[in-house]
């Protein structure tokens, strides 16, 4: 959860920073940073609570954090695939 957090949360920030947008997290951003955040809680908690549990909290821990990605993916392509919205070069 940290590292996936982390991870994500520099994409964000690098893309924001690079391509002249403000550094403030939007919806999406905020829905695939709590996405990251609660496919950890699933992965190490479900399995504590119910140890037959295990492949399917991991599988569920999975598809929430791929899900987090998808989110970001769809947020930043056009921004990363047009011109800086400051108007900069780079």
């Amino acid at each position: 959860g940290a590292i996936g957090g982390l991870i994500i949360g520099m994409m964000t920030r690098t893309a924001r920073g690079h391509t002249g947008r403000p550094l403030l997290a939007s919806r999406m951003e905020t829905a695939a940073y709590a996405l990251v955040q609660v496919a950890a809680l699933v992965r190490v908690f479900v399995p504590l609570a119910a140890p037959g549990w295990t492949l399917h909290a991991i599988a569920c821990a999975g598809a929430l954090w791929t899900l987090a990605f998808v989110l970001f993916v769809l947020k930043f392509f056009p921004i990363l695939t047009r011109a800086r919205a400051d108007g900069r070069p780079g």
